[in-house]
């Protein structure tokens, strides 16, 4: 099982499934993509980059799944396969005239996201979401990585 969609009583709630961090993240895409439009219907007809860095394995999925919501509300894009590139210790990122102190060593992600562009006479939109939230988002790892994420419609 890639992701299932959990009962909740305002909003949208899911939970993804990873045998490794990057299935993770792959899937919780996935689930997210498909809480909008059902991803059966969606073509690989182009394919973008989606870049992101943070403190921790937990904020980058975080930044990842809002990186999608932006791209899709921004782009008219509707995503169906993820594939991550690379899952990786980075340096954290400096000002221009790099006056920021190092600091602890961060995540970098990089995701081929592949879709197409909208179209409302071939797909039918199930749920719009505004935001993704902190609100009971959660990453653990039990016999698999599990993500648990909230999402604000």
């Amino acid at each position: 099982m890639q992701f299932e969609y959990l009962e909740h009583t305002a909003d949208l709630k899911f939970r993804a499934f990873g045998e490794t961090k990057k299935e993770l993240i792959e899937n919780s895409g996935k689930a997210l993509c498909n809480a909008i439009i059902d991803s059966g219907s969606v073509e690989e007809k182009g394919k973008g980059i989606i870049a992101v860095q943070a403190e921790n394995f937990e904020q980058v999925l975080f930044d990842f799944l809002k990186e999608v919501l932006f791209q899709i509300d921004t782009q008219e894009i509707i995503f169906s396969e993820f594939k991550v590139t690379e899952l990786k210790e980075a340096e954290p990122p400096f000002s221009e005239k790099g006056r920021l102190p190092k600091t602890k060593k961060g995540i970098f992600l990089k995701v081929e996201a592949s879709g197409e562009k909208i179209n409302l006479d071939k797909h039918e939109v199930k749920t719009e979401i505004k935001a993704i939230t902190k609100h009971d988002f959660k990453v653990e790892k039990k016999e698999k990585w599990i993500a648990e994420v909230l999402v604000d419609v």
